[in-house]
């Protein structure tokens, strides 16, 4: 019974999470026009997932977003329950369920967990994350996860988010294992369309001039993108990342850095961004799923980490060429 040792079990009460006062809160959000200020894009391409999860910890609310041709719609919204004690998580035990951008892992079922504390189903997160372990967070076992119809939803978790038996049946259509983000939030914060608009564009911005600085080999440009404490697989740091990049430069004539629609999803300063990606120069060629992880500094980002994981060459050409059909004429290819 490791596995389910390692989960949420419910504990008592639950302590009400303060409220940002500079932000509409999602009760008095009547108004479709407005979208949830942390979910800017979601990718067209079908190896990711079509749907995002955002837990609202002040209202007591999971919500889950699709992707709508170009636009971003709430489609479900359900009651949930919450960690006992208010706040961000930051240790083991503490019993308050962490803010951030997290993954649904894994897929639990019984005999695996018991039915008395997780319900009909339950889906891991990777807390702590990328950020988490940063700023030294610990604890493990946050799941998203149902409970007996008779337990009521205002006990309060371990730290997990907690759901009804037949909302978790439900969940389980939109869940991509390891693709589908469930987004934890003190509280959602909503912005009118035309901002949520302007900072897609931003974004979308940043990525386009990273990648364009990669392309064209400016690896001072490059480099400005990265924070001083970079880290990417393969024990990679700031140093050996550059020396890495000068080095290819030296074997390649050229590179060409083709991706799809990224994904985009924020966290206050926290900034994930996944993308297929067609590297090409004239040695070499591969197809990949980019992902990377970035936190504001000023007005900006800076890449902390970068990941690179092989996918289908034919999957990520016809994301590639549907990305080309939509782009706009200021982001025409380069």
């Amino acid at each position: 019974m490791r596995r389910f040792l390692a989960g949420c079990a419910i504990s008592f009460f639950v302590l009400p999470s303060l409220a940002d006062s500079t932000s509409l809160k999602s009760s008095q959000i009547e108004n479709h026009e407005l979208l949830p200020a942390p979910l800017l894009q979601i990718s067209e391409t079908e190896a990711f997932s079509r749907y995002v999860l955002l837990v609202d910890k002040e209202k007591r609310k999971l919500s889950v977003f699709e992707r709508n041709g170009e636009k971003i719609k709430k489609i479900e919204e359900y009651p949930a329950d919450i960690g006992k004690n208010g706040g961000n998580k930051t240790k083991r035990d503490d019993h308050k369920t962490p803010e951030g951008i997290y993954f649904l892992g894994e897929k639990l079922t019984q005999p695996a967990i018991p039915f008395s504390l997780y319900g009909a189903l339950a889906f891991t997160t990777d807390y702590p994350n990328i950020f988490d372990k940063r700023e030294n967070k610990t604890g493990s076992g946050i799941w998203l996860h149902a409970v007996p119809d008779e337990t009521p939803l205002t006990r309060g978790s371990r730290g997990c988010v907690v759901v009804r038996n037949e909302v978790i049946k439900k969940l389980d259509e939109y869940v991509k294992l390891g693709e589908t983000p469930i987004l934890i939030f003190d509280q959602v914060n909503y912005i009118a369309k035309e901002e949520h608009e302007k900072r897609r564009q931003e974004l979308n911005s940043f990525i386009e001039n990273w990648r364009l600085s990669w392309e064209k080999q400016d690896i001072d440009q490059y480099m400005s993108f990265y924070d001083p404490g970079f880290k990417a697989p393969g024990g990679y740091n700031f140093r050996t990342w550059k020396n890495h990049k000068n080095n290819l430069k030296s074997k390649y004539d050229f590179i060409k850095v083709h991706f799809s629609q990224p994904y985009i999803v924020q966290h206050n300063d926290q900034l994930v961004v996944k993308a297929l990606q067609r590297y090409e120069s004239d040695k070499h060629v591969d197809y990949g799923v980019k992902t990377i992880y970035a936190l504001r500094e000023g007005s900006s980002f800076k890449i902390i980490r970068e990941e690179w994981a092989p996918f289908s060459e034919k999957a990520v050409a016809a994301a590639i060429a549907q990305t080309n059909d939509i782009r706009t004429p200021s982001q025409s290819k380069q």
